[in-house]
């Protein structure tokens, strides 16, 4: 056998392997109708002999509804492009299920076809998932390398050529013509010719043979590939007399090549293309073949898993029933199919194992997440039948005046309704209507599902013995993965005694309102009461107030010559205590007279009100470096008395704690409104304070400093709460000791938030 034989026959042994490791059925028929081969899936499934399969006309497995639609569209194929038909199959236990026939016609050079080259794929059970995969195997092989030799001499030194009879044939010319030697040498490519010149100089010259293999054209401009060997010839004294050698036409070794190599691509692209995972494992339990998906899916590179054994790769199934599974295959010579978890990838297969001569061929899919759902579609079963509320799962459509039909109920519908499951199914809710249900909520309902859309209603049902029962259910439709609604959910609850409950609290609404208009009506009188006195306590305490500072001084002034030094500081700690007290009255008095006055509502100008605080600072202490940077454009809705006193004591505060830098940074802002409300801050660089007290900040007569180290009454950031939270704002501090403080404070961007 030649060497192109020996190549036919591997690539058709090879190709047989492979179709009949496929998970389709593979079979040939010539253009008269007759079956030439079916693949060992075929025997798998129709459970036929290969001879009763040759023999016998299969298309009488195909369903009798099928039949008659699948032979019109054979007599359409005849002589036409590849075609495809669907239709289903029967099964060796005499089941049917869908087949994807796939054909495609081989031709000869005159356009004749010569055979149909067919696959079924099991799309029933797949769902198409290897749909995609066309099989265009083609059972011509490569023609095999003709053994045309043509012989030629050149003699020398006068270097005639001359062509044997079958060279002329072999280059479309005469037999008995001569070339010149540049006219033979002609016949090669331009871009070939100086390596030709150059070998058969070197041959002529030093005896040096050649053996090269190029293209050329003959003399009717047809393109052949030729194998070309030359010697040299001598005589008795060792001189090269003569070049003789022979050209092969190798066209067709070089053609069955090129179609082999295009097979050999087209088949390792499309095991390339397919979803599925794709190995090939010989009889030693190496791995031969791994296609790009299964790189991916076993997260290893062809490279370092090919030579490998199975077991080497996954020492964890051995032992195991998996194990057995791929044993079986080959002992056996049976196709398996099994469900495996792979441990050291985390992932669960569906697998596919078909015995080959060489080994095993093995598809498989990752399905972990089909697992998943699984588990959880179970989960979520028995969920919903447990639950206390009642989930009712309907058709989509049929909105008539039943509703759509009733296709599953959990064990709740049971328990609060009276009606067995057997009961529910096939029928409609009106099952469940009665006298009181009320036509105007099933009607807003029915008008929400025609426009699919979720409904909330409260109704009421009767149980199967006629018991009134109040429903708050909640209605969705079900989409499938194409968006198209499939059916309607209702989770219903029995809000019966919450009904009950509902009319007793609206029984009691209007004696409570009384109440509260009652108990509103004391609250104010207590408030008019509270600030009556705080007004007569302030007045009654200033009174003895002032006398002790008048007399103390008066006594400072009179006395002065006869009061010693430690007196004077008496004196003047008296002094000091009387203005800290008035501070702390008047402050009071403030804090009142804010939880009392009426809130106007205008357009305040904050940036000028705080220019104008911040220049009367600077006019009381003009030896003060402070740098006061006030933003432009800041307002707000509100009393601008009010909001004058918060950046009095915003401002104030700053000033005061940064009197101990050298160059106190004073700023004034707004960050970016966020939920329909501003955010102002003054921010300074000053003494600062410990979070840990931030709590006690806007507190009353709260002090977070010692009054030796910074005056104050502890009453002016409770003035700033109290009004920021009149105007329906909020006031909060962010601050590290010694590196400055922060104080924010919100106000409505409208007067709707105000507290009157």
């Amino acid at each position: 056998m030649t060497p192109h034989g020996q190549i036919q026959r591997v690539s058709d042994a090879q190709c047989r392997l492979l179709m009949d490791a496929m998970p389709q059925i593979v079979w040939i028929m010539h253009a008269d109708g007759s079956h030439t081969y079916f693949n060992q899936r075929w025997v798998d499934y129709t459970g036929l002999s290969m001879e009763e399969s040759l023999g016998q006309d299969w298309t009488r497995l195909i369903h009798p509804d099928d039949s008659l639609r699948v032979s019109r569209l054979w007599e359409q194929a005849c002589g036409s492009a590849p075609c495809e038909r669907e239709y289903r199959l029967r099964r060796a236990d005499g089941a049917y299920r869908w087949m994807l026939d796939r054909s495609i016609a081989q031709r000869d050079e005159a356009g004749q076809t010569t055979q149909w080259l067919c696959t079924l794929t099991d799309i029933d059970d797949l769902k198409q998932a290897t749909a995609h995969l066309e099989k265009n195997l083609s059972m011509n092989r490569i023609a095999g390398r003709v053994a045309r030799l043509g012989g030629w001499t050149i003699e020398l030194p006068d270097r005639t050529l001359n062509w044997s009879d079958e060279n002329c044939v072999i280059h479309d010319v005469a037999p008995g013509y001569q070339p010149t030697l540049k006219e033979g040498i002609s016949y090669f490519f331009p871009e070939h010719q100086a390596t030709v010149i150059q070998l058969v100089e070197a041959c002529a010259q030093h005896g040096t043979p050649y053996d090269f293999v190029l293209p050329k054209f003959t003399a009717k401009g047809r393109q052949i590939w030729v194998r070309s060997i030359g010697e040299a010839q001598r005589d008795a004294a060792g001189n090269i007399v003569r070049l003789q050698g022979a050209f092969q036409d190798i066209t067709a070794q070089k053609e069955a090549e090129a179609r082999a190599l295009a097979l050999e691509t087209q088949l390792i692209t499309t095991l390339e293309s397919i979803t599925d995972g794709f190995c090939l494992i010989d009889k030693a339990w190496k791995f031969t073949f791994v296609n790009g998906q299964a790189e991916r899916m076993l997260k290893r590179r062809r490279k370092d898993i090919l030579g490998k054994t199975l077991w080497q790769e996954f020492p964890e199934a051995v032992g195991t029933w998996m194990e057995r599974n791929y044993r079986a295959a080959v002992d056996e010579q049976r196709t398996s199919r099994f469900e495996a978890f792979y441990q050291s990838l985390d992932k669960w297969f569906d697998v596919h194992v078909y015995p080959t001569e060489a080994g095993l061929a093995v598809y498989f899919q990752d399905i972990t997440q089909r697992r998943l759902e699984q588990a959880q579609l179970h989960l979520l079963e028995t969920a919903v039948s447990r639950l206390n509320d009642i989930v009712v799962i309907t058709e989509a459509e049929a909105f008539d005046d039943a509703g759509p039909r009733i296709v599953f109920v959990n064990d709740a519908f049971e328990r609060h309704t009276g009606y067995s499951r057997e009961e529910a199914l096939g029928n409609t809710s009106r099952l469940l209507w009665g006298p009181k249900t009320q036509r105007a909520e099933l009607d807003r309902i029915r008008g929400a599902m025609e426009k699919w859309q979720a409904v909330r209603a409260e109704i009421v049902i009767y149980t199967k013995a006629g018991e009134e029962r109040w429903l708050e259910t909640d209605i969705a439709p079900i989409a499938d993965e194409t968006g198209r609604f499939t059916h309607w959910v209702a989770v219903e609850r029995d809000i019966t005694e919450r009904r009950q409950q509902r009319e007793e609290i609206l029984s009691l609404n209007g004696e409570l309102e009384e109440r509260v208009l009652l108990r509103t009506a004391q609250l104010a009188r207590a408030n008019q009461e509270l600030e009556s006195f705080a007004y007569s306590v302030s007045h009654d305490l200033r009174s003895p107030l002032n006398t002790i500072h008048g007399f103390s001084q008066l006594l400072l002034k009179i006395e002065a010559d006869k009061v010693s030094e430690k007196g004077k500081h008496y004196l003047d700690r008296i002094r000091a205590g009387v203005e800290q007290m008035s501070n702390l009255i008047e402050g009071l008095l403030t804090l009142a007279h804010l939880s009392r006055e009426q809130i106007k509502s205008d357009h305040v100008d904050l940036s000028a009100i705080a220019r104008l605080i911040a220049l009367d600072w600077r006019e009381r202490e003009p030896q003060r470096q402070a740098q006061v940077h006030i933003q432009d454009g800041l307002s707000a809705q509100g009393d601008p008395r009010l909001l004058l006193a918060v950046f009095q004591n915003l401002l104030g505060n700053a000033w005061k704690f940064t009197s101990r830098q050298a160059q106190a940074r004073i700023e004034v802002g707004r960050q970016p409104d966020t939920g329909g409300e501003s955010i102002f801050f003054v921010k300074d660089n000053g003494a600062g304070f410990d979070m840990a007290f931030a709590h006690k900040l806007f507190g009353t007569f709260e002090r977070l400093h010692s009054p030796g180290d910074f005056s104050g009454t502890g009453i002016g950031l409770a003035t700033v709460k109290r009004v920021i939270e009149r105007h329906g704002g909020r006031v909060w501090a962010e601050s590290k000791l010694n590196e400055g403080a922060t104080f924010y404070f919100t106000l409505p961007q409208t007067s709707c938030g105000m507290r009157r």
